[in-house]
């Protein structure tokens, strides 16, 4: 993975001018695309103000002072208490409700405001997950991860000492690896309505990976879409753009391919290879692979026996 080749959204700059607290430094002052971090400043209490959505990962973390922030989520207001290494986060395309709010009108309290490109997020958890692993995010309202805050702090410090762009973007690789392995509260990447409706060639390696892996099982359209990190509404368009096939049709040609590996290679009954290779039914099988080749297993096994005697 190139790390330069992610940039903040500009929809974050949006998000950033929705939070109504004091700015106090911007590392776009460094000329850093591949994150945006602002510090900013407020005093006392806030009234409910709302974020832009935006492409990126947005991280809050509380540098100084302790204040009350009440979210909006599902219809009910939640609150937390920020101290200093506090964070929260919201997932890429959503945006927040919040409320601020300090004991007194004097209170003043400080935060660092993050924002990672989401095609970092979507790159990273590609890499991070195996097969059938599960690895995506989800909003978090308050965890304290004294990491970050050491990290955001290096940052700005980093920002103001005119450090390339290269510096920050490898903290924000390296952020987005920190968060994945580290928070707890994920959901499954392929869960999100808002996925791209793509296939990357990372993402159609994996499904036809886990397509060899489950032959013999009913897998289904919801399954294999969900191991492309793709919703289903797309899966079948792009899949077919992308091979040439329907999911279907390339699955059959995966157990086909199988099957004449075991009945020229094994003794195993056809039922056996039948059941391996997903069709419960060892005369659905035969239907489905005379459809397929132009001959009967048998017949395909009888002409291999003869050609190894010959």
């Amino acid at each position: 993975m190139t790390l330069s080749t992610h940039v903040h959204s500009a929809a974050s700059l949006k998000c950033a001018a929705a939070i109504p607290l004091g700015l106090l430094e911007t590392t776009r002052s460094a000329g850093w695309t591949s994150l945006l971090m602002n510090q900013q400043e407020g005093l006392g209490s806030f009234d409910t103000f709302e974020t832009e959505r935006t492409d990126d990962l947005s991280l809050t973390i509380d540098v100084l002072g302790r204040h009350e922030v009440q979210e909006l989520l599902d219809g009910r207001w939640q609150s937390a208490i920020f101290q200093p290494g506090v964070t929260c986060l919201t997932p890429p395309g959503e945006s927040a409700r919040v409320r601020l709010s300090a004991k007194s009108p004097r209170e003043r309290f400080r935060t660092i405001h993050v924002y990672l490109p989401g095609s970092l997020v979507a790159d990273i958890a590609d890499e991070f997950r195996r097969v059938g692993q599960v690895v995506g995010t989800a909003r978090v309202a308050a965890c304290r991860d004294e990491t970050l805050a050491r990290q955001a702090g290096a940052l700005l410090a980093a920002a103001r000492t005119g450090a390339p762009d290269l510096y920050a973007a490898s903290a924000a690789h390296w952020m987005v690896t920190h968060i994945l392995s580290q928070q707890t509260e994920w959901r499954h990447i392929a869960d999100d309505p808002r996925l791209a409706p793509i296939i990357t060639d990372r993402r159609l390696a994996r499904v036809i990976e886990f397509m060899s892996f489950h032959l013999d099982e009913p897998l289904t359209l919801n399954e294999l879409a969900r191991e492309a990190g793709i919703s289903v509404h797309h899966f079948g368009r792009r899949f077919r753009e992308r091979t040439g096939k329907a999911p279907a049709a390339y699955l059959t040609e995966l157990r086909m391919e199988r099957a004449r590996l075991y009945l020229t290679t094994t003794d195993l009954p056809v039922s056996e290879v039948a059941h391996r290779c997903g069709y419960p039914r060892p005369s659905a099988f035969s239907t489905a692979f005379l459809r397929q080749t132009g001959t009967t297993p048998s017949t395909l096994r009888s002409t291999a026996a003869d050609l190894t005697i010959g």
